[in-house]
């Protein structure tokens, strides 16, 4: 359910519950709402409240007792009854449907308007009859007075019209006691000229909407040119066509009133904006409305041609519908966007000196009330109403004791898509009796949420939106069906098309799914075992920490530089604080897809300075481990080419320990018992006094002492040293000798091919060289050098060579012998170090 809310109150829209496909059978929905707590628990104000493809026209009988939806596809008509809350009929048309009235108190009788010219007559048992019309109808309205149904027609394309003085459009009157046409009503339109490949033609403008007054038998028509025209059908009317009564006694120019005002772009928008498009009166009779083709509303007190409100829809978009709500004293106005409601009473300039009472409320037309909501000031939104797809017609809902829902709070609109779209307003009215435990749902959700937030600043709507899928069911794309690869299911009822893509079950997508990832659900175990244990470590008692500081488990050094840097009174670290104090980024540090790879070359390049700030940092903690290492490890890094000769102490060559004295105290004891130190059963032992225990002062001051004497270590030569004079050398601290004692050991430690590897690409490139000692003139050293480019030129020729050779032998034997490495072993032997 769909939540609008504004500080006047909250409009709930009922319509927006799970949407179930129609090809679904009776059975599987059956299914659905066992198994589907939120399908069973939504809200149905009347079952089947829809059409196929979209609904036009909505209207409710005089008794309340009916609903008639007219829709398309194919064109159609539905009776809902209210007591039953479900459709009592169906019936198809032959033409898609313009206008619709019920003539009677109930369903009984009919009167349809098509788009094919034709006005159809229902009556319980079906099609009564059908007549003809001269031109297209635009709207009609039933006089209840004269019996007539008045029908609006377009304007008609006339070569012969421009030779005409004046053009007459016309309003057709059918007699529905007499069963024929009475002479229609006919006004002076307007002609606009339009050209042709062929020839210039003039376009007589006609009518578009039409009404009654409930009150007294006043006919207002609205048409193309922007006026209003009227006729009092309490004249009486003779059968000549210049019977005065037939022409209209006023026109109003509303195009003139709105023009300057509204959102209506001419340059985008084909026709005229000031065009009437719809047009109402109130149950009283004193006020009238008139709403434009531009997008603008203008209210009329029926004793001033000027206009007390002019109200504007920021769309710019047609008005397709107006009406009066005089349980709450608004005003409804629909383009194909929005439902506007807003105040019709309160102050205003032009009828501020007018303190006129009206029948719909008690409170004085000119009364001064500037706040929102209802009984606020004039023209003051209370709510605006905004469904799911473009809006065509909508009524507010009554019941028996209300027919035309002037005190209920319930708006039913059609619009271009398959549910008729309802929504419901507790501050406008209750609800009828046939949905009267729409209140009590609404109390209690009043009541779980809390009471409403009277303090929200200025009106913004807050909307509490639900994704509205199926949920039984899966969108695959293209994409999907080949990844998951069921190419095979297409065109089949397993994959239902739709769209740019298909439906699936999801019970078989679940199962093809585990078939295609085998080990998806294995990872998902995984991640929430993990996520488990992180929760139930967080929940032991652990030693108090600083609140201040990030406990991050992911990008810990960020965290670290933003806790520094927010403690620093400057922009950054304002900003810096507001970060860390800011729920939104806590998975920033505690879930790992957010963890930053500073490896990444992305990362490099976009933070140049923090890659080298690091750099510097981590050679810094190099320096100071090198720095910390002991002197043992120093002098084995010294000291390549010998081995250390490990002792029983740890106190060093020459140095003395306890443990010596507690060896030759052992060796007292008799070996006869066949173990060192051992007692034999039965026989008495002195028990010597324990030596006392020394305290921790002493034995701490004893460790600082061992720890500060230097460890006298002695080595010998290892296997790596040629002669015993590169030992001597190496002890000397010559540089040479042990750099060739460390390069002869690492050669051992490597296999014998790597070796020989290694010795032959050497011998490629460079020579011997050739060390000669001459008295008294020094050495000289012969060296070959070879380019890189020829080098890069010989190691090709040496590849192709080798190649050439392998495919001649395997062609001579007819198969390729193996090597060693071609066993598969993982590593080659190598000489323990």
């Amino acid at each position: 359910m769909e939540i609008q809310e504004r500080t006047s109150g909250k409009i709930y829209s009922l319509s927006s519950t799970t949407a179930i496909p129609e090809w679904l059978s009776d059975r599987s929905k059956r299914n659905l709402s066992k198994r589907d707590s939120a399908y069973r628990h939504r809200i149905t104000l009347l079952q089947d409240l829809e059409m196929p493809v979209s609904s036009s026209k909505i209207r409710q009988s005089p008794d309340g007792r009916y609903l008639i939806v007219g829709g398309t596809y194919s064109p159609r008509i539905r009776c809902y009854e209210l007591a039953e809350m479900s459709m009592k009929f169906e019936r198809y048309l032959d033409s898609e449907v313009m206008d619709l009235l019920i003539l009677g108190e109930d369903y009984g009788k009919l009167a349809i308007l098509g788009s094919d010219r034709s006005v159809s007559f229902h009556a319980p048992y079906g099609n009564h009859a059908t007549i003809r019309l001269p031109t297209f109808g635009r709207a009609m309205a039933y006089e209840k007075s004269t019996c007539d149904l008045l029908v609006v027609s377009s304007g008609r394309r006339d070569a012969s019209a421009a030779g005409q003085k004046e053009a007459m459009g016309q309003v057709y009157r059918f007699n529905l006691d007499e069963g024929r046409f009475s002479q229609p009503l006919s006004y002076t339109s307007a002609l606009k000229k339009k050209s042709f490949e062929d020839d210039a033609r003039v376009l007589q403008l006609g009518g578009s909407c039409i009404a009654v007054s409930p009150t007294h038998s006043l006919t207002a028509i609205g048409a193309e040119d922007g006026t209003v025209r009227f006729w009092d059908n309490r004249s009486p009317v003779t059968s000549s066509p210049n019977d005065v009564h037939l022409t209209p006694f006023l026109n109003l120019d509303v195009a003139s009133a709105t023009s300057g005002h509204g959102f209506f772009d001419d340059s985008g928008n084909s026709g005229f904006g000031g065009e009437v498009t719809s047009v109402c009166f109130d149950a009283a009779g004193i006020h009238m409305c008139a709403g434009t083709k531009g997008g603008n509303v203008a209210l009329y007190d029926m004793r001033s041609s000027k206009p007390l409100f002019i109200k504007e829809h920021q769309y710019g978009l047609p008005i397709h519908t107006v009406q009066f709500h005089s349980g709450s004293g608004t005003v409804f106005s629909s383009d194909s966007k929005l439902v506007k409601i807003w105040n019709a009473k309160g102050s205003s300039a032009s009828s501020s000196s007018m303190q006129v009472r009206d029948d719909w409320n008690d409170e004085p037309f000119g009364s001064n009330n500037d706040t929102e909501g209802v009984g606020g000031a004039l023209g003051s939104i209370v709510a605006n109403v905004e469904g799911t797809a473009d809006f065509t017609h909508f009524i507010t809902s009554g019941d028996s004791t209300d027919p035309n829902g002037h005190n209920s709070g319930l708006l039913l609109c059609t619009g271009e898509q398959a549910k008729v779209q309802s929504f419901y307003c507790p501050m406008l009215g209750p609800a009828p009796q046939w949905c009267s435990f729409l209140d009590n749902i609404t109390e209690e959700l009043e009541e779980r949420d809390g009471m409403l937030d009277k303090s929200a600043a200025g009106g913004d709507e807050a909307i509490v939106q639900t994704e509205t899928i199926y949920e039984d069911y899966k969108f695959l794309t293209r994409a999907d069906i080949d990844q998951l690869g069921i190419q095979n299911l297409v065109g089949t009822p397993l994959l239902r098309g739709y769209m740019h893509g298909f439906f699936i079950h999801v019970g078989l997508y679940n199962r093809i799914r585990a078939v295609a990832k085998p080990f998806e659900y294995n990872e998902y175990r995984t991640q929430k075992i993990k996520e488990r244990m992180d929760e139930k470590r967080a929940s032991r008692i652990a030693p108090k920490q600083n609140e201040k500081k990030i406990k991050a488990k992911v990008n810990p050094d960020l965290a670290e530089r933003l806790q520094n840097k927010a403690s620093d009174k400057t922009k950054a670290g304002n900003v810096a604080k507001a970060l860390v104090e800011d729920d939104r980024f806590g998975r920033l540090f505690d879930n790992p897809d957010y963890e930053i790879d500073q490896e990444a070359e992305d990362f490099k390049l976009r933070n140049p300075s923090g890659v080298a700030a690091t750099k510097v940092r981590n050679d810094r903690d190099m320096d100071s481990d090198q720095e910390d290492d002991s002197e043992d490890d120093r002098v084995d890094k010294v000291t390549g080419g010998f081995d250390r000769v490990d002792g029983h102490d740890d106190e060093g060559w020459g140095g003395n320990s306890d443990d010596d004295d507690a060896y030759f105290e052992n060796d007292s004891d008799s070996d006869e018992d066949g173990f060192r130190g051992g007692k034999i059963r039965g026989e008495a032992y002195e028990e010597k006094p324990k030596p006392p225990k020394a305290s921790k002062k002493k034995d701490s001051s004893k460790k600082s002492k061992q720890k500060k004497k230097s460890k006298n270590v002695m080595y010998e030569a290892d296997d790596y040293v040629n002669s015993g004079a590169n030992a001597v050398d190496i002890g000397l601290g010559d540089a040479a000798a042990e750099t060739e004692a460390s390069k002869r050991k690492k050669e051992m430690s490597l296999s014998m091919a790597e070796r020989l590897q290694i010795q032959s690409e050497e011998s490629k490139f460079r020579g011997e060289t050739k060390r000669l000692k001459v008295t008294g003139q020094g050495a000289v050293k012969e060296v070959r050098f070879v380019p890189k480019a020829a080098r890069k030129k010989i190691e090709a020729e040496e590849k192709a060579r080798q190649e050439e050779a392998r495919e001649k032998k395997d062609d001579r034997s007819g198969r390729s012998r193996r090597g060693v490495k071609d066993l598969g072993f993982r590593t080659p032997f190598k000489h323990p170090k």
